[in-house]
């Protein structure tokens, strides 16, 4: 493990506590003020122990500001020396007065590791975060323009250039970024200033990231030609967020226009809109939906495929944990598919029967006489009795009904005395919905898939 010489030692000189006011390099404060900082519970510190953590902790704990400070240390686990690394980051913060929790992560391994890195962390910060509370994280400006331009190079619109937000609502709390007017060389300065030393996380120095890359390859050059690209980054930074905030009012309107109950998206209601509208409303009803949007440029092809289709076609968009797909004439957000598993449930109908994931609930209007049933998900080849057109094939049935191909094995399909008697609740057998008028009886479904 790489870290300072202090560091390296296994301990770090006595913190200093002078009131930052007094100092010269305090002409850079933090911003939003603290004064102006939203609620007043704890102030999480997302804490790595890295030079920018340990100068915005130390701003904290001598910034007087009568709000408890808990630090955050979150071990992602990815190397020998992280747990190593978590210890001395708790003594870091020790030394400064500050309680330090380390949480330790399982980070997925296939697809980006950074990625995967960062949803992990910020999961584990959730958990600290209560009503009033604050996560402060320490990006600056130097990561304003390192996320600029990785956001560039993947095709972003408006609002994916609008940088890091200085302030926006987390959970239940709020997520707050002070260090953002700051430099890298500031924070370097500020450092030595107080004689505060530092963990190196060696992950930093892999260029194989594409952060790194561009943190030590592309703007070191950029900075050599173009002095002050750091500040024309944060104002086009800020210039993107306002227009963004635009686009995304005129893209709600949209979507009212648009959006059906449950994920499903009508085409008609993005007719005659350009195609960039129609995308950033995709965008936006992702966000509606709490999931993170595709990039721009899969989801522009995504589009393009689903405008230039033959109506029996179905395009498709994977990403993460989701999948777009277009249906019929609209647009359906879902989870990402996995392989389909057959289930099957006994059921004496007395009570209520919870069916796997999302599927919901079965039940009778009242209890009846107990029957010996069966729940479970489509077979193939399967067929149900009903009263106009004799055994039908259940596929048809639901391909007719508009249910959409992913959701037809979910259906329930009830049997009774080795007969398929009833899909879910609108399609039942003549003799079966004979039998529960007789006892007046109602069979009810309850489900997501009913919704969309």
């Amino acid at each position: 493990m790489n870290c300072s010489k202090s560091a390296t030692s296994g301990s770090w000189p006595p913190v200093s506590l002078k009131h930052p006011e007094a100092d010269a390099d305090q002409a850079l404060r933090l911003d939003p003020r603290l004064s102006d900082w939203p609620g007043s519970g704890t102030i999480v510190v997302a804490f790595s122990g890295g030079p920018d953590s340990a100068c915005l902790l130390h701003l904290l704990a001598v910034s007087q500001i009568g709000r408890p400070i808990q630090a955050v240390h979150v071990d992602h686990g990815l190397d020998h020396g992280s747990a190593l690394r978590a210890e001395r980051a708790s003594r870091m913060a020790d030394m400064m007065g500050v309680p330090c929790q380390v949480e330790k992560v399982q980070v997925r391994r296939s697809g980006s590791i950074e990625a995967n890195a960062r949803r992990a962390r910020y999961a584990a910060l959730t958990g600290h975060i209560g009503a009033g509370d604050v996560l402060v994280t320490a990006h600056h400006a130097d990561d304003v323009a390192e996320t600029m331009l990785l956001r560039l190079l993947r095709g972003s619109g408006p609002s994916g250039l609008g940088g890091i937000p200085a302030n926006r609502r987390f959970c239940s709390g709020h997520l707050i970024r002070p260090l953002l007017g700051w430099r890298r060389k500031d924070i370097k300065t500020y450092l030595q200033h107080h004689g505060l030393s530092s963990i190196h996380d060696p992950a930093n120095d892999l260029v194989s990231m594409d952060r790194n890359f561009l943190r030590h390859e592309v703007l070191p050059l950029l900075r050599e030609h173009f002095p002050g690209c750091i500040q024309a980054f944060a104002r086009s930074a800020r210039l993107n967020r306002a227009a963004g905030e635009v686009l995304a009012e005129l893209a709600e309107r949209d979507l009212d226009q648009a959006e059906h109950a449950g994920p499903r998206l009508d085409l008609g209601g993005l007719e005659g809109l350009a195609p960039y509208r129609q995308a950033e409303a995709v965008r936006r009803w992702c966000l509606r939906h709490g999931r993170t949007p595709p990039s721009g440029l899969c989801l522009d092809e995504f589009m393009r495929q689903v405008e230039q289709a033959a109506e029996d076609r179905q395009p498709a968009l994977d990403w993460e944990e989701s999948r777009l797909q277009r249906f019929g004439n609209a647009i359906w957000l879902r989870p990402r598919p996995k392989a389909h598993e057959a289930w099957s449930l006994p059921w004496d109908g007395t009570g209520i029967l919870r069916l796997p994931e999302s599927i919901g609930w079965l039940q009778f209007s009242a209890p009846p006489a107990p029957l010996e049933l069966t729940v479970r998900s489509g077979v193939h080849g399967e067929r149900l009795r009903l009263s106009t057109g004799g055994r039908q094939a259940v596929k048809k049935i639901l391909a007719a009904a508009g249910v959409p191909p992913w959701q037809r094995p979910d259906w329930p399909r009830i049997w009774y005395q080795d007969q398929l008697v009833a899909v879910g609740d609108r399609w039942l057998d003549p003799a079966f919905s004979e039998l529960l008028q007789t006892q007046g009886l109602r069979l009810f479904w309850q489900s997501e898939l009913q919704l969309q």
